[in-house]
Order: C-alpha cells, then sequence, then structure tokens
C-alpha cells in the first residue's frame, strides 16, 4: 500500500500521513504503443478547495451529438468553415448521411445560400471561414425554408478530433486548426502539434505527426472527438465499453482502459472520483517505435505538456486556468532532479526542507501553496491521470484559489521519471 503525504499551505509544518491506495510501479515501455502501469507512488502538499461550474454550451452538443449531426471545428476559436456549415444545415434538416459537396449542392439547389462568388460548389466557397454576417444570414434563410429541424437519429459516423483523423495529412490539420500553439519532441517517433487556445484550453487538442501524417490526436474534451458509436469523454467507462464492440489488445489499469481498433490503439482515462467517467481520450497508430535518447528538450516539453493537462482539466470544469511560473518551474525540477539524484521519495528533502522552504529558497513569496510529486509514470499523460484520480492531489489541481504552476521534471534514476508540481497564489 503507498502512502500519501498530506500538509495543509497555511500551516506549514501541520503534516499528517495517511494510508493511501495501491499504486504500482511504471514501465519503461516496449515500443508497441502499450503503457506500462500507471505509477510507483504520488504524493502531495496541497489546501482543500476544488472550483467548478457547469458549462451552458454542453446540453446542446449533448442533444446534436445524440442525434449524429456532424458538428466540428475547425480552429482554436472554434468558427467554422462553410462547407461544415453546410454539412451541418443540410443534416439537421434533411435527417441524413450526407457529404460536404452532397450539403453544398443541396443548399444551393434550395436557394438557401447562392454562394460567396457564384451559385457553384466553388463559388460556394467550402474553405472559407465563416463570418457572423453569414452565420446570421445562414439562420434566417434556413429557417425560411423549414419550420423544424429532423428529430431522425442518425449513426454515429466518427470523424475523429475536431475533424481531424489518424492518418490525415499535416495539410489537413493545419487547414482546419491553424498553426498550433507549440511543437513538442515526444518520446515517440512523432512530434505533438499543441493547441491550446492561445491560453484558454476550452478546445485543447494534442496531435501527433510523423512523416506529415496525423498518427496520434489527445483531448480531455467532451465535443471535440466524434468517434465510432458515439464513443466521447464524459460517458461512464462501463458504458463506453458497450460503445465499443468488438475489439482485440485490452489493457486495462486503475486510471486507463485500451484497446486496438483499425489499426489504433484507443486510451480512455476515467476519474475514479467521479462515476468512471471517461474524460481523456488518446488515439495512437499501432507500431510507432520509441525514441532514444530522452533529453533534456524531452523533459521540457513533458513539463509544458503536465502543465496544459492540469488547466484543460480545469477549463472542461469551468475552473480559471494557471499562470505558468518560472521560479516555481525552477524549484519543481530542482526537487525531482534532488530525488533522483539522492534516490528518494519524499516531500522533505535530504536536508530536512520541506516544499514551502525550498520555494521559499527561489525567491517564491505565497500566501497558499501545493505541491505534488510523482514517480515511475512514464509520460505527462499517466502523471497527470495519476493525480487526478488521488482524492488529495486532485485538490491542488482543481483548487480555485490558486493561481500559479511550475512543473519540473527529471528523467533518469531508478524511477526513470520524477514529476514535481509547485501551485501557488501570491500575496
Amino acid at each position: 500500500m503507498g502512502k500519501l503525504i498530506h500538509c495543509l499551505g497555511r500551516e506549514r509544518r501541520s503534516c499528517e500521513r495517511v494510508r493511501g491506495r495501491n499504486v504500482p510501479a511504471g514501465q519503461a515501455g516496449d515500443g508497441s504503443g502499450v503503457y506500462g502501469a500507471a505509477a510507483k507512488g504520488i504524493r502531495s502538499h496541497e489546501q482543500i478547495g476544488l472550483g467548478g461550474s457547469s458549462l451552458w454550451y454542453i446540453p446542446y452538443y449533448d442533444y446534436v451529438n445524440g442525434l449524429g449531426w456532424p458538428v466540428s471545428y475547425t480552429n482554436d476559436r472554434g468558427s467554422f468553415l462553410r462547407g461544415q456549415a453546410a454539412l451541418l444545415m443540410a443534416t439537421a434538416v434533411r435527417g441524413e448521411t450526407l457529404s460536404e459537396l452532397e450539403a453544398i449542392q443541396w443548399l444551393l439547389d434550395e436557394e438557401i445560400s447562392k454562394g460567396r462568388t457564384s451559385a457553384t460548389v466553388e463559388g460556394y466557397a467550402p474553405k472559407g471561414g465563416v463570418t457572423r454576417a453569414e452565420a446570421l444570414t445562414f439562420i434566417y434563410m434556413l429557417k425560411q425554408h423549414s419550420a423544424k429541424l429532423s428529430t431522425t437519429k442518425l449513426p454515429a459516423a466518427g470523424n475523429g478530433l475536431y475533424g481531424i483523423q489518424i492518418g490525415d495529412p499535416i495539410d489537413k490539420l493545419i487547414d482546419f486548426r491553424g498553426q498550433p500553439d507549440r511543437i513538442d519532441p515526444s518520446d515517440y517517433a512523432i512530434k505533438w502539434h499543441v493547441y491550446s487556445g492561445g491560453g484558454k484550453y476550452d478546445q485543447f487538442a494534442m496531435y501527433g505527426v510523423q512523416d506529415n501524417r496525423v498518427v496520434a490526436a489527445f483531448s480531455p474534451s467532451r465535443t471535440g472527438w466524434k468517434l465510432q458509436n458515439g464513443l466521447a469523454n464524459g460517458l461512464t467507462l462501463a458504458s463506453a465499453k458497450q460503445k465499443i464492440g468488438a475489439v482485440t489488445g485490452i489493457q486495462q489499469d486503475d486510471i486507463y482502459y485500451s484497446y486496438v481498433a483499425a489499426g489504433s490503439r484507443t486510451y480512455l482515462f476515467v476519474d475514479t472520483i467521479d462515476q468512471n467517467k471517461v474524460v481523456g481520450i488518446l488515439q495512437r497508430k499501432e507500431g510507432i517505435p520509441l525514441t532514444t535518447p530522452r533529453d533534456g528538450n524531452l523533459r521540457d516539453a513533458m513539463e509544458l505538456q503536465l502543465f496544459d493537462l492540469v488547466n484543460a482539466e480545469r477549463a472542461a470544469r469551468g475552473i480559471p486556468v494557471l499562470m505558468w511560473d518560472k521560479l516555481a518551474n525552477k524549484s519543481a525540477r530542482l526537487h525531482s532532479e534532488d530525488m533522483r539524484d539522492k534516490n528518494y521519495f519524499s516531500h522533505t528533502n535530504k536536508e530536512n526542507k520541506s516544499a514551502f522552504d525550498r520555494m521559499e529558497a527561489q525567491g517564491i513569496n505565497f500566501q497558499y501553496a501545493a505541491e505534488n510529486i510523482a514517480a515511475g509514470q512514464k509520460d505527462s499523460f499517466l502523471a497527470h491521470y495519476s493525480f487526478l484520480n488521488s482524492e488529495s492531489h486532485r485538490k491542488s489541481l482543481l483548487d480555485s484559489k490558486l493561481t500559479k504552476l511550475g512543473v519540473g521534471i527529471a528523467l533518469g534514476g531508478s524511477y526513470k521519471q520524477y514529476y514535481t508540481q509547485h501551485f501557488y497564489t501570491p500575496f
């Protein structure tokens, strides 16, 4: 049985040791795309306090998704391409599964649209973005054409993450989502194209690219993923399994369930504290090799990814996102490196310095602070969902009173990966 240490930030010296659940040891991975076990252990210094609110648009997307309408985004601000708008409108009225070309032609034939430059598919400009004025005109013309929309439930077609599927060319990714906020290395032979929405995280997504093709994708979004049979974030794991059907290569851990279908492995990360709901989906093409060596560039990328995952989690729950803090990054990394170099795993270092002592030593003045540590998880995804599925660590991740975060990672040592998160709110 692993142990957790719980310390309140305002009572820096007041710590209590509490029993934790079993956390199996992490593994380095075999290159086949299958994760090792989730963790060796995780520990936290944090404050109690959760934030959260329901998002007003979720019921609308749930309704649309339930009918199988083709809702997808073209970029990190959520605007539609004209071709996608045509597909949505035609499907909603006709209650049929259509191609984009068929949808555009229908709009032109029914004179709902006269095109942007001419009443042809090309003149309609399907790759152009929909302006606000055009959106209002579309709605007006659609209402003039049809008194009500179809209620026919269509089979879920599945079109990937925000319209991007495994195997799509990078040109389509850039066309749909724009330029990424960041391109990161990976421990697999791919580059992660990271879309944080300019720091808003409301449509956070990561796409793995290899040889100019999308070979991996991840998002915690409830509305971004459109997978076969209606599989989506927000479902319970039991419901998700029913939708998956016959698959191979099943792997299951405390924090995820994975399987192979159509040449890709899909990971369903779950929130065991909230009804075992699926809260993150990762797809990765099978057979992508691991890369070596694991260097400082990979470490830097993993730190930023773990920061992004925290903010995406908060944004999905309506909690204000955190600001990246260089001082907290430094103090966190120093502790991870110290644990690796001196072969220990604790909030208190060999000099008997606490997390708060170490943060102050880097010049951090805080009124409220927290530390999470983990070791053994092979990547930032597993580290994040290990934290989320621990009651004490989760409180720091989702605490609305905290405003800044620095993440520090050390690679190597007996546990292969050491993770430290330093949260705080300045005076």
